[in-house]
C-alpha cells in the first residue's frame, strides 16, 4: 500500500474525536465523572497522537521517496460544468506541510495530556476537548491543503476555534466585574477578521490573474509571466505581474498581522490569556499564531519575484522588506511591553508576539528555513513555558485554597490573583519539577547556548547581519530585551521569599501535568540539533561535494518545499544570501546579549519586590516607555477615550443628528411625505378624480341635451325631418360646387 494514502487520516482522526465528544461526551462525563473524564480526555488525546503517528509515517515516506511532494485527492469540492470549473479537495504532502503536521500533532498531543489534569473537575470538560479536537482538525486543514482556498478554510476554522477557546469560561467575571474572557474572545474574532479581509482580497487577485488558487499552478504561472514580461489585464488596463504580486503580498501581510499578532493587529493576543492555560499553549504559542508565518513561507515564490523585480509600494519599499521591518519592529516593541507586565501569562503573551516578530522578519529577509526553524523551537519552549505557567498558577490556586479553608482557617482579602507574579516568590522550593523545566524553557527563550532557542535565534540574527545593519541592530536589541524580561520573570516567580501565604503553601502539580513538561524540556534541549550550521567553511564545501551528515538537517529538508531556492539557482530570481557556516562573532554577540539581559534583570530585581504591594523598581525609574509603551496604558488613556469621543460623534452627530434627523427625517421622509400629499391631494384628488368626474359630468349634460330630441311626439320628429331636408338643400346648393 502507498503510505501517502494514509494522509487523509490526519483529518479523519481528530474529526472522529470531536464528533464523539461533541455528541455523547457530556453524557458520559455526567454519568460518572472520574471515568468519564478519563475516557473523554484520553480519547481526544489518542486521536491527536494517532494523527502524529500518521505524520511520522508521511515524514518517513517523504525521506525515502526523494522528498518529492505527493498530492492525495479526497473529493471534488466545487464543480461548475457550464464554466468548466472544478475545485478539488486535495492534500499536499511535502516537507513543509509535514513539518507543520509534526509540530501541530506532536506538541498538541502533549498539551492534550496536560489539559486532562488541568481541566479536571470543570463542568464543561467534554466541551473543552471537543473544541481542542476541532482546532487540531482545522489547523491540519490549513497546513495540508494544496491551495489557498483550502488553506483559507482552515484559516477561518482556527479563527473560530480561537474565539470558542479564549471565551471558554465566558460567564466568568474578573475582579472589576468585567467578562474578560468573553470580551477577549470577541476581540480576537474581530481583529482576525481584519486580517482575513486582506487574505480574501489577495485570493481574488490571484484567481483573476491565474484562474486557480492551487499553489503549484499559481507559482508556475507567476514565474512564467515574470520571465515573459507579460502583463495582467484588468478590464482594459494592463498591469505588470510584479505590481499585481506586490498587491497580493502586502494583502497577505495584513492577514499575517492579524493571525500572527504583528503591528498593528497584535493587541488581541495578550488579552487571549484570559482563556484556560492549555489554550494559551496550544493555540497562541505553538500552532495557530504560526499560521501567518506558514503563509509567508508557503508563498515564497511570490515574495521573491517581487523582491527581484524591484517593485516598490508607493515608490518607497518592497513588500518583502516591509515584512522584515514589520517583524523586527514587532519583536522589539512587544519585548519592551513585556517589561511592565505582572501577569505571568501576559509576559509570555508579549514574548510570543515578539518571537513571532523574529519569524516574520526572517521570512521577509528571505530566510524561510530560519523562520521555520525558530517556529519549531519556539513551539517547544513556549509551549513548555505556558504549560509551566499553568502549573505555577495551579500551585498558587491550591495554596490559596489551603489558607482559606485549611491551615490558617482564613483567607486574605487582598485582591489575590494567582497569575500575578507579585504574589509569588520562592516557588523553586515549593515546585521543584516545575522550576527546573521552566528554567530550561526560559533560558532557551533568552537564547542561552546550547538550548534550542540559541540556535534558531542566532540564525535569524546572522541573516539580519547580512541583510541590513539597522534591521540587525533592532533584532539584537529585541534579543537583549527578551533576556531581561525572562530574568525578571524567573526572579519574581521562583526566587527570593514567598510574598504571599498562597506562595508559602503552594505545592507541585500532579504528574499528569508535569510529565508533558519534562518531554517538552527534553525537546527544548535537543531541538537545536535540527539545524546546526557548519562549523567551518571547509566542512560546508565538503558537504557540497559529498552531501551527507546531519548538519543543517532542516535546511536540506525544507529546501524541497521552497521553490524560490531552485529558482535562485536557475537565475530566475536572486534569493538573499543564506549563511550556512557558524559565525563566532554573531553567536558570541547573541550570547553576550542574553547574559547581559539576565545579569541586568538580576541587578534590578535581586531581592525585589519584598512584598506584593511594593511598586516595581522599573516603575520608579525615568524610562519613557514604562508609562507609554504598555499599550494597555496608552491604549486605555489615549486611544480609547479618543475613540469613544469619535464613536460618540459618529453615533450622535453624524448618524443621529445628520443622517437620521436631517437626511432621513428632513430630506428623505419629509420629501416623500410632501410628494405623497401632493400626489394624493392634487394629482389624484384634483387631477385624476377631476378628469374622471368631469368626463362623467360632460357626458351627463350631453345626454340631457340629446334626450330632448327623443320626446315621443310626431310633430317633433316631423320638425327634425324638415330641418334635415333643409340642411341637405343648403349643402347641395352652396357646398357641392
Amino acid at each position: 500500500m502507498n503510505t501517502f494514502s494514509l494522509a487523509p487520516l490526519i483529518l479523519y482522526l481528530p474529526l472522529a474525536g470531536l464528533l464523539f465528544n461533541g455528541l455523547i461526551g457530556r453524557g458520559i462525563v455526567d454519568r460518572n465523572r472520574p471515568k468519564g473524564e478519563r475516557l473523554v480526555g484520553w480519547l481526544a488525546t489518542l486521536m491527536t497522537f494517532s494523527a502524529f503517528i500518521v505524520s511520522v509515517t508521511l515524514f518517513i515516506s517523504l525521506a525515502t521517496n526523494g522528498f518529492e511532494a505527493w498530492f492525495v485527492p479526497i473529493m471534488n469540492w466545487i464543480t461548475i460544468p457550464a464554466a468548466n470549473f472544478t475545485v478539488n479537495w486535495t492534500l499536499q504532502v511535502d516537507t513543509l506541510s509535514v513539518t507543520m503536521m509534526l509540530v501541530v500533532t506532536g506538541v498538541g498531543s502533549l498539551i492534550h495530556v496536560y489539559a486532562i489534569g488541568y481541566m479536571h473537575g470543570d463542568p464543561d470538560f467534554s466541551r473543552f476537548f471537543t473544541y481542542f479536537n476541532l482546532f487540531i482538525f482545522f489547523m491540519l486543514i490549513l497546513i495540508s491543503g494544496s491551495s489557498y482556498l483550502m488553506m483559507f478554510v482552515g484559516w477561518e476554522g482556527v479563527g473560530l476555534c480561537s474565539y470558542l477557546l479564549i471565551s471558554f469560561w465566558w460567564d466568568r467575571l474578573d475582579k472589576n466585574g468585567i467578562p474578560a474572557n468573553a470580551n477577549a474572545g470577541r476581540k480576537a474574532m474581530v481583529m482576525n477578521r481584519i486580517g482575513d479581509f486582506g487574505v480574501l482580497l489577495a485570493m481574488f487577485l490571484l484567481f483573476w490573474t491565474f484562474g486557480t488558487l492551487d499553489y503549484k499552478p499559481v507559482f508556475d504561472g507567476a514565474v512564467e509571466l515574470y520571465k515573459s514580461g507579460q502583463v495582467v489585464q484588468f478590464g482594459g488596463v494592463g498591469v505588470p505581474i510584479a505590481t499585481v504580486l506586490s498587491a497580493v503580498t502586502v494583502l497577505f501581510l495584513l492577514g499575517v498581522a492579524g493571525k500572527s499578532a504583528q503591528i498593528p493587529l497584535y493587541t488581541w493576543l495578550p488579552d487571549a490569556m484570559a482563556g484556560p492555560t492549555p489554550v494559551s499553549a496550544l493555540i497562541h504559542a505553538a500552532t495557530m499564531v504560526t499560521a501567518g508565518v506558514y503563509l509567508l513561507v508557503r508563498s515564497n515564490v511570490l515574495y521573491e519575484i517581487v523582491r527581484d523585480s524591484g517593485a516598490l509600494l508607493f515608490g518607497l519599499i518592497s513588500t518583502p522588506d516591509l515584512v522584515a521591518w514589520v517583524g523586527a519592529l514587532t519583536a522589539f516593541f512587544a519585548g519592551l511591553i513585556a517589561f511592565s507586565q505582572n501577569d505571568i501569562k501576559k509576559v509570555l503573551a508579549y514574548s510570543t508576539v515578539s518571537q513571532l516578530g523574529f519569524m516574520v522578519a526572517a521570512a521577509g529577509m528571505g530566510a524561510y528555513v530560519a523562520a521555520m526553524f525558530h517556529l519549531i523551537t519556539h513551539a517547544f519552549f513556549k509551549a513548555l513555558l505556558f504549560l509551566g505557567s499553568g502549573s505555577v498558577i495551579h500551585g498558587m490556586e491550591h495554596g490559596h485554597h489551603e489558607i482559606a479553608h485549611g491551615h490558617d482557617g482564613h483567607g486574605e482579602d487582598d485582591g489575590f490573583d494567582p497569575q500575578d507574579m507579585r504574589y509569588m516568590g520562592g516557588l523553586r522550593h515549593k515546585m521543584p519539577t516545575t522550576y527546573v523545566v521552566y528554567m530550561i524553557g526560559a533560558l532557551a527563550l533568552a537564547g542561552i547556548f546550547p538550548l534550542a532557542g540559541f540556535w534558531s535565534k542566532d540564525e535569524i540574527l546572522l541573516h539580519g547581519q547580512t541583510h541590513a545593519l539597522l534591521l540587525f541592530l533592532i533584532l539584537a536589541l529585541a534579543a537583549l530585551g527578551t533576556a531581561f524580561y525572562v530574568g525578571r520573570q524567573l526572579i519574581m516567580t521562583f526566587f527570593g521569599t514567598p510574598r504571599h501565604a498562597a506562595a508559602e503553601h503552594a505545592h507541585e502539580s500532579p504528574p499528569l501535568m508535569t510529565r508533558p513538561l519534562v518531554v517538552l524540556a527534553i525537546l527544548t534541549i535537543l531541538g537545536g540539533l535540527l539545524n546546526v550550521p557548519y562549523l567551518t567553511a571547509a566542512q560546508a564545501e565538503r558537504h557540497e561535494m559529498h552531501p551527507q551528515g546531519f548538519w543543517l538537517l532542516l535546511e536540506q529538508w525544507e529546501e524541497h518545499s521552497i521553490p524560490a531556492i531552485e529558482l535562485s539557482e536557475e537565475g530566475v530570481v536572486h534569493l538573499p544570501h543564506t549563511p550556512v557556516v557558524f559565525s563566532p562573532v554573531v553567536a558570541g554577540l547573541s550570547m553576550l546579549l542574553a547574559l547581559s539581559g539576565l545579569a541586568l534583570a538580576y541587578l534590578v530585581y535581586k531581592g525585589r519586590p519584598k512584598t506584593y504591594s511594593e511598586p516595581d523598581r522599573l516603575a520608579r525609574t525615568p524610562i519613557w516607555w514604562w508609562s507609554i509603551l504598555p499599550l494597555n496604558t496608552l491604549y486605555m488613556k489615549y486611544f480609547v477615550p479618543w475613540f469613544n469621543r469619535f464613536a460618540a460623534w459618529l453615533a450622535f452627530k453624524l448618524d443621529g443628528e445628520f443622517w437620521h434627523d436631517f437626511v432621513h427625517d428632513r430630506v428623505i421622509r419629509d420629501l416623500f411625505v410632501n410628494f405623497a400629499d401632493f400626489s394624493s391631494n392634487v394629482l389624484d384628488a384634483q387631477g385624476v378624480d377631476g378628469i374622471v368626474n368631469g368626463a362623467g359630468s360632460v357626458t351627463r349634460r350631453l345626454a340631457g341635451v340629446l334626450r330632448l330630441t327623443q320626446t315621443g311626439y310626431a310633430r317633433t320628429y316631423a320638425l327634425a325631418v324638415f330641418l334635415g331636408a333643409v340642411g341637405l338643400l343648403v349643402y347641395f346648393l352652396f357646398m357641392a360646387n
